[in-house]
Order: structure tokens, then sequence, then C-alpha cells
């Protein structure tokens, strides 16, 4: 009976030892995965760099010779090294302007803050500058670049600083794309160079301002000098080829058309625009492919204006849509979107946004104006003198509506792009043509057609571009 209780206390002493072997196998084995998955993080960091490496097959726009554009390799072992070291300098010499300069620009997609700095350049009184919108020049330039730039980092993968040296502690997070050439310092530069030809007055307040944009990713710690370098030259030497599209827009043309005298329809001293028809499109292929029906009689429409009862409401929006719905308005807007979408990393995507929303604005500001002087659409203060406007009215014909066709062209391409916010982008557009008769300086008609035209013309601009 004892040999019986000792066999059976032996027993269930080995089943213990087992269990308790088994045991620790199981936590040896979690610490092992734990410690291979620490060790194997900036591996796995490396390989989520291939972040919409996709646009690296799109096709550039307007480049006469995408190969002429090149960018020498990467830099060898021995200069990153001393890379690196200088990177570690710069952060720890930080100061506390040095780290706002690094957030601003770190702030959205590298196209974002040059679709707030262009605008800002843009006085209304040099309309003859306004009109050719440099912003679709600059974003064209800005995406032409952002995809080389993804064929540079697929072609050389180089890994960031803090992939290189472990040690290296960036203030920012880095991208998820690799480090060669940099995305910013080739936005920068394209950007930089575009506006400073279309501002030869402002052009080196521009090119140090792009050139502290590109400063600011090597004091962040998140580049390497010698990719900073790279996308600078990538950069300006797209925008040059950009540029030389842009001399030849046709803006320079001189009109020597009539002028109309007829009193039933829009006269004045100075028909701003006149020219505008004469301006080569981008993607259209000729200023009058969009051009309305010709108006209608304005008597029954007159009326309708006349017998109007303004409303807080309606003045309202007469003055609020009297200081918005340009381009800058609406590229504002496009960037509200891209940051509730999380497009901060996109940068590709995010240039290409921009570039067919100021494109279809440059189309159809030409559209615009051919309907404009091909009918010469009389003004309601013209129509009939008694009735005054609340707002002064431009001094250009107004069937179509100018507002009304430019919102209605954006929303259209942001409906493309966001099409969750479709009725929120329709419904600004619909303001917008309203406010114009309740400013009482365009016929209901003029409102309607500009809505139309601008839905046509969003749609064939997206669907070229995205197609092409």
């Amino acid at each position: 009976m004892r040999k019986y209780k000792e066999q059976i206390n032996l027993t269930a002493g080995l089943k213990q030892k087992k269990i308790k072997s088994t045991i620790m196998k199981q936590v040896i084995l979690s610490t092992a995965i734990f410690l291979i998955s620490i060790i194997a993080t900036p591996q796995l960091n490396i390989q989520t760099r291939l972040v919409n490496y996709e646009a690296a097959n799109w096709k550039t726009w307007l480049l006469d010779d995408a190969h002429q554009i090149v960018i020498k390799a990467s830099s060898s072992p021995a200069q990153t090294k001393a890379e690196l070291a200088l990177i570690k300098q710069r952060i720890a010499k930080l100061d506390e302007k040095k780290l706002a300069e690094i957030k601003y620009w770190d702030a959205g997609a590298p196209a974002y803050r040059w679709n707030q700095v262009a605008p800002g350049l843009i006085s209304p009184q040099r309309f003859d500058i306004m009109l050719r919108i440099p912003t679709a020049w600059m974003n064209i330039a800005i995406y032409d670049a952002t995809i080389l730039a993804c064929k540079e980092n697929i072609k050389y993968k180089r890994k960031r600083p803090e992939d290189s040296d472990p040690l290296l502690q960036p203030v920012i997070n880095a991208p998820l794309t690799y480090s060669y050439p940099c995305e910013h310092s080739v936005t920068a530069a394209a950007a930089a160079t575009v506006l400073a030809y279309f501002f030869p007055d402002k052009a080196d307040s521009i090119v140090q301002l792009a050139q502290a944009a590109s400063q600011s990713r090597i004091d962040a710690g998140v580049q390497f000098p010698s990719d900073v370098e790279a996308g600078w030259k990538l950069g300006e030497q797209v925008a040059k080829q950009i540029i030389e599209k842009a001399k030849n827009d046709g803006s320079a043309t001189v009109y020597k058309g009539d002028v109309n005298k007829d009193p039933k329809k829009w006269t004045g001293d100075f028909a701003m625009g006149i020219n505008v028809p004469s301006f080569s499109p981008i993607v259209m292929h000729s200023a009058d492919q969009f051009r309305p029906p010709a108006p209608p009689d304005f008597e029954t429409e007159m009326n309708e204006l006349k017998n109007s009862k303004p409303n807080f409401t309606t003045t309202s929006l007469a003055y609020y849509w009297a200081n918005n719905g340009g381009f800058d308005y609406w590229s504002d807007v496009a960037g509200q979107k891209m940051f509730e979408y999380r497009m901060t990393d996109d940068a590709p995507g995010v240039a290409r946004i921009y570039t067919i929303l100021h494109t279809a604005f440059h189309e159809a500001i030409i559209a615009i104006f051919d309907a404009k002087y091909s009918y010469w659409g009389i003004r309601p203060s013209q129509y009939d003198s008694t009735f005054k406007p609340l707002l002064s009215p431009p001094p250009f014909p107004g069937y179509p509506s100018g507002h009304a066709t430019g919102s209605s062209t954006t929303a259209t391409v942001l409906e493309y792009f966001f099409p969750a916010d479709a009725k929120y982008f329709q419904k600004l557009a619909k303001d917008c043509a309203d406010s114009r008769f309740h400013a009482g300086i365009h016929f209901r008609t003029d409102n309607e057609m500009g809505l139309l035209m601008g839905k046509q013309i969003g749609n064939y601009v997206v669907e070229k571009w995205m197609k092409k």
C-alpha cells in the first residue's frame, strides 16, 4: 500500500514538473517572438514604405520628354554616414523658430502649403495674371515632378535617416516612402520656379521660402541633404518645361475685334478679359467647346429680379460669395477634405486632386469668357436703368455667370474624388450661383447656364485626366 502511494506521489510530481516545463517553454517562446518583433520592426517599417507607389505608373501631363529629366545616383555609404552626422548636428541645434518652420511645412502633403501660398500672391488688380490661373501651371509642375520622384524613389529605394541609424530620432514622423529624392523639395522647387515666372518682382522671396521648406526636412531628421538637393534639381527641371508651355498660353494676344455698341447687349468702357477666348486650353480642344446657346430676352427675368424681396439670408449670401467662389476658395475646400480623408502621406494623390481642380478652373475661365464675348449678355442694371443692384456689376458681360460656372466646375471635380460629400459640394455651387441673383448682377438664366456648363467642363477634365 505504501509503495502504491509513493508511486502515485512520484507520478504526480512528474506531471507537475512536466506542466512547469511546458509553461516555461511557452514563456520562453513568447518572449523570443516578442524580441524578434522588436528587432524586426525597422525592417517592417522599410517594407511599409511601399505606400501608393502605383503612382509611379501614372503618366506625366505636360512634359515633352520626361527622360531628359534625370538626377544622379543616391549617395555612397561613406557620404550617407557623413550626412547622418550632419543631420544629428542640425537636430541638436534646433530652436523654437526652426521647430515652428518644420511643423508649418509638415502640415498636409507637400502640395498643401503651396496651394495656400500661391493665391496670396495673385492681386485682383493684376487681372492679366489672375486670368491666366497661375495655380493651374504651378500644380501641373508639382504633379509631373511628383510622378517622376515616385519613379526615382522605387529606382533607388533609399532608406530614411532613422532606418539607416537607429540612434537618430527625427522630430516628426517620417513619410512612409523612400527617401531619395525628397518629395517636399521636389514640390517646393517646382512650385517656386513656376511662381517666380509669374511674379518676377517677388521671385527672390518665393525661392527663399521654397529653400526654407526644403531645409526643414533635413532639420527635422527625415531627409538626407542629398535627398533635398536631388529633389530640388528634379522639381526645377520639370518647372522649366512647364513654364515654356505657359509662355505660349495665348495670353499675350491683343484683341483686335469689334467692341459691342448695341444698347440691347452689354456695353462698357473697359471690357475685362476680352482676350481670354484666345488663351490656349490645357485639356479642352477649343475655347468654344462648351459654348452655350444664345441667351433669351430677359424681360420676364427682369421682372422677377425687380419683384424679389431681399432678406437677411439672401443679402448674406450675396456678400459672402462676392468675396469667395474663386479658385482659392475651392482649393481651401479641397484641402479640408484631404485632411478629413487622411491623405497627408499621399503626395501624388494630393498633387493630382489639386492639379485637376485648378486645371479645370483654368478651362472654365476660357469657356466662360468665350461665351460672354460671343453673346455680350446684358446685365440687369443695363437692361433696366431704374434697377439698382445690391453690388456693383463686374466690367464684362453677364451671360453666363462666372461664379456659377467656376463653382460648378470645381464642385464637380471634388465630387469625383470625394463622392460621399457630393451633396455638400453641390449645395456650395448652388448657393454661389444664387448669390449672384440676390446681388442683382445676374439674371437667373445666367446662373442656371453657368451651373450646367460647369458640370460639363468638370466632368470632361476629370475624364480626360484620369484616362491619360
